[in-house]
């Protein structure tokens, strides 16, 4: 062998077992790389939380205890003002007169009836019975029946003015009761009459 060869053999064996070694390292490389294609899984750390802050206990404050709430009066409800009671009247002062064997009316009996209706409007409790005389001048039975015809004239036209009938009566005294002695005309003429008495 020349020493050329030698020194060739020499240089090449190296070279070839360095070629080798480092495909051998390739594939080793290139192991890994398939190994290591299969990624292990991931496992994080977990972060640890600090732990929370432990509040104090709750102290309840003892507070006295709230009374219930007062009852709330019902509200007042006025009473309606008292009706002032009616005038007083004078019955004897709105007394009916007639004429002589008459039961027809004046225009003063017309105004005192007027008086005693515009009363009773206002006295709505008020009853009145009309009571009817004569003077003594006829038989009983005549002046009977005509001092009930007078009461009635006088209830009718009291009625006509709005009383109403049930507040109303009548009675015919003929000349049982006069108010007056049968003395004179004078006397006469004042027994001529209708007088109003308050009913119960």
């Amino acid at each position: 062998m020349s020493q050329e060869l030698r020194w060739g053999s020499v240089i090449l064996v190296p070279v070839f077992a360095l070629a080798f070694l480092t495909s051998g390292c390739s594939k080793k490389y290139v192991v890994k790389e398939e190994a290591g294609g299969r990624q292990a899984p991931v496992v994080e750390a977990k972060k640890e939380v600090p732990p929370a802050p432990i509040a104090p206990p709750k102290i309840e404050e003892t507070r006295p205890p709230v009374p219930p709430p007062a009852p709330v009066p019902a509200p007042r409800v006025e009473a309606a003002p008292p009706v002032a009671p009616p005038e007083t009247i004078d019955l004897s002062a709105l007394r009916i007169q007639f004429a002589f064997d008459d039961y027809s009316l004046s225009t003063k009996s017309k105004e005192n009836l007027k008086i005693l209706a515009g009363w009773m409007k206002k006295a709505q409790d008020a009853k009145i019975q009309v009571e009817g005389h004569t003077c003594d001048i006829g038989t009983n039975e005549y002046n009977l029946a005509l001092s009930e015809r007078r009461a009635v004239v006088v209830k009718k036209h009291l009625e006509g003015l709005g009383v109403p009938p049930a507040r109303l009566s009548v009675i015919g005294y003929g000349e049982e009761k006069p108010l007056v002695p049968n003395s004179n005309e004078g006397n006469r003429s004042k027994n001529r009459r209708c007088e109003f008495v308050l009913a119960k």
